[in-house]
């Protein structure tokens, strides 16, 4: 259960109301234009293959140089990659749009395109896309960073997809992502096992789309968090034109062991004022406060507006805030996007992967004979590929 704060102007009271943060992968297949929805779920299969395999993905969230133009972006890369990333970027800022991808993020990406929405022009199917192995990265800043890139092992060679770079020293680990989202299903779902085999197909596809688009109950179980807030959904544009009001919903989970107080504000990190501030705010450096106590485990869920600055050319916003009550800080959250004069709200910031092809891993579709094979297996699974009737997330927002 989860607790909704809206930031909202002073003649208008701020809306709290309890809100089931349940929404699942596919819930989101014909709504919104950013993979950011899945992040949560995202993030877990990423550390599951870490848990699994210490060089398979690694985060480099918080290099220097290196900034994340949307919330969609998974900062995670294979050890090779990754380190050769932080090298460049040390000395070259690096703009980056896309890097790891997970198969929630792609599946996703994949119903975007076949629908015509989010100005996806080209879309991988699902455990084809180059950015499934963990080695490829897509820069918005790729033309004056290609020699950089290049020095350091970072192969632009895809034709038609100007901003993808490959790095091709490292191991393809694409079917890792598939292989941990499998092992996830499997610890939270002991009633309906399915094959850990890393290869997408129909079973695979079923559980992935009834997934929890926030992760799952149990996550890596080899992973701690530094802070007792975790991000698991933002829900709001990847780009924006500049002066414009744009809207994020953003959930969080208490991870901790405290529970939060109802006076617990999201706060401008540092007290500084924000190139995003709205009016809409309680004031200059307080977005809003959650109203509601929010327990060990359950999740936040913040509604509110920013205003994008006056920029003139592309440029990436990062904004961070805190939670925090009084002297006491809980965790942080970080809003990114790109502001860009004629930039779509509308339009997806990922998933134009015109070059995006080859290898599954070598995986064999997992049909109905694979899962079935494995111990426990529920003799119904085939029942996945139904339609799934699903209840909306009732989002509250502010139209102006």
């Amino acid at each position: 259960m989860g607790v909704v704060a809206s930031g909202c102007a002073a003649d208008q009271p701020a809306a709290l109301s309890s809100t089931e943060s349940a929404s699942t992968v596919a819930s989101y297949g014909s709504s919104g234009c950013s993979t950011a929805v899945v992040i949560g779920l995202s993030k877990q299969i990423a550390e599951e293959a870490g848990c699994e395999n210490p060089a398979s993905f690694v985060s480099f969230d918080g290099a220097p140089g290196v900034t994340l133009t949307s919330n969609a972006v998974l900062p995670y890369l294979v050890v090779g990659a990754r380190d050769d990333l932080e090298k460049v970027a040390a000395n070259n800022s690096l703009q980056v749009t896309s890097a790891l991808r997970s198969i929630a993020q792609q599946w996703l990406l994949v119903q975007w395109f076949n629908e015509g929405r989010c100005g996806i022009t080209a879309a991988a199917a699902v455990g084809h896309s180059n950015h499934e192995g963990g080695r490829a990265v897509d820069l918005s800043n790729y033309s004056s960073r290609i020699s950089a890139m290049s020095a350091h092992g970072w192969a632009h060679d895809v034709a038609g997809d100007p901003v993808h770079f490959d790095h091709t020293s490292s191991p393809d680990d694409r079917g890792q992502d598939t292989k941990s989202f499998q092992v996830l299903w499997n610890k939270n779902n002991p009633g309906d096992q399915i094959a850990t085999d890393g290869a997408y197909g129909p079973q695979t596809e079923a559980r992935l789309k009834q997934a929890p688009a926030t992760g799952f109950a149990i996550g890596a179980t080899c992973t701690t968090h530094q802070f007792s807030a975790d991000v698991v959904s933002i829900n709001g544009p990847d780009q924006a034109p500049p002066e414009t009001v744009v809207h994020y919903t953003v959930m969080i989970k208490n991870s901790g062991s405290a529970t939060w107080p109802a006076t617990t504000e999201l706060q401008i990190a540092g007290g500084d004022s924000s190139p995003l501030h709205d009016a809409s705010w309680s004031s200059a450096t307080v977005v809003t406060t959650l109203g509601n106590e929010i327990a060990m485990g359950d999740t936040a869920t913040l509604d509110f507006d920013v205003l994008t600055p006056p920029e003139t050319t592309e440029t990436p916003v990062t904004q961070a805030f805190q939670l925090a009550d009084g002297g006491t800080m809980f965790g942080t959250v970080s809003l990114a996007l790109t502001v860009a004069p004629g930039a779509d709200p509308g339009a997806s910031s990922d998933g134009n992967d015109s070059g995006d092809s080859g290898s599954d891993s070598g995986g064999k579709d997992d049909g109905a004979g694979s899962d079935a094979s494995s111990a426990g297996c529920n003799a119904g699974g085939g029942a996945g590929w139904l339609a799934l009737v699903l209840p909306a997330l009732v989002l509250r927002r502010r139209r102006r």
